[in-house]
């Protein structure tokens, strides 16, 4: 396998291993508000098994997204787009940081609620949407700065790097205006369909 074909094929994977990880959730938390601690820390709470796991998987979904972009730099090197690509990843890398952060603490919360530490669970809630939001209005960004970068190199389809600019900046912005709200699940759409139609394009422009 060639390290083209393998970074399409980590930038397609990586956002459906994010997404099991996610709905494997869904199930257990049932119709409860992320934004609501009262609501939120019992539930979590109750299934603190089931979100550890999830967590964990959708993280290792977004490290494999980390690789992608880090391949596709690597095949930019050289090209007129190849410095914004690298500040991009750098951007997308630390915000991942970030977020990774952000599941720690959602973990502990949940194993806090679980043990009936109550104070401890609001307080890692509370930290752990503060730091979430800013990690991932971060890696919003980055992927804005990946996106202005295959606009510039012409590698990949324009249009994809104009939406990719887009959706990272709108992205961006509803991180710090209305994170933990139901808006977000827009972004985050709309961000795997990039990414893995990023992936695609990869693997189909191979030589």
């Amino acid at each position: 396998m060639s390290s083209r074909t393998l970074t399409g094929w980590l930038l397609i994977g990586g956002p459906i291993v994010m997404w099991a990880g996610f709905m494997s959730m869904l199930p257990a938390l049932g119709n409860v508000d992320w934004g609501d601690a009262s609501e939120m820390i019992p539930a979590a709470g109750e299934n603190a098994g089931i979100m550890k796991t999830a967590i964990s998987v959708a993280t290792l979904g977004m490290l494999i997204v980390a690789a992608g972009f880090a391949g596709l730099n690597h095949s930019m090197s050289g090209g007129s787009g190849a410095h914004y690509m690298r500040a991009g990843l750098l951007v997308y890398v630390i915000g991942a940081t970030v977020v990774i952060g952000e599941s720690a603490l959602t973990i502990g919360m949940a194993e806090a609620a679980s043990g009936g530490n109550q104070a401890v669970g609001e307080a890692l809630y509370g930290a752990a949407g503060a730091i979430g939001s800013a990690g991932e209005a971060t890696r919003f960004l980055g992927m804005a700065v990946i996106g202005f970068a295959i606009y510039t190199q012409k590698n990949l389809h324009m249009v994809l790097g104009c939406l990719m600019f887009l959706i990272g900046l709108i992205g961006a912005g509803l991180s710090v205006c209305v994170y933990q709200s139901d808006f977000m699940m827009i972004a985050y759409v709309a961000m795997t369909i990039v990414t893995v139609a990023t992936g695609i394009l990869v693997i189909r422009a191979k030589e």
